[in-house]
């Protein structure tokens, strides 16, 4: 049971790794639409692995701000689709709105953790 909370939290901690991963390993059977495998569940990781690396080096419950960003961001995409054509295709605007979750939630935790690595080097150099 320990091995299982090791990996778990390896995954929270880079949910990179996942994404290699599932790479790797739906590579040959699915191709190219490995990549959106990959990123669909890495979505789903990032949505914990984001408030969590907040908590962790700033002391800031982030999980609220990552759901009602989420949330203003399906909302703009539905208006912004609805705009564009006036019949919405749900799955199609589902599979865009998770994969623009993707892409902001992957920034974000990239920019996290290079802000946690810029405050420990400070802090390193300070001392």
């Amino acid at each position: 049971m320990d091995i299982l909370y090791a990996v778990g939290a390896l995954l929270l901690a880079a949910p990179a790794l996942l994404f290699i991963i599932i790479i790797l390993l739906a590579r040959k059977r699915l191709g190219y639409r490995s990549i959106g495998v990959a990123a669909d569940w890495t979505t789903l990781l990032l949505f914990f692995s984001v408030p969590s690396a907040a908590a962790a080096i700033w002391n800031y419950e982030a999980s609220m701000a990552t759901y009602s960003g989420a949330l203003v961001i399906a909302i703009l995409m539905l208006v912004a689709e609805w705009k564009q054509s006036k019949e919405i295709e749900i799955p199609r605007l589902t599979r865009k709105t998770w994969r623009v979750y993707f892409l902001v939630l992957s920034l974000a935790h990239f920019l996290i953790c290079t802000a946690g690595l810029l405050f420990t080097f400070i802090k390193f150099f300070n001392s």
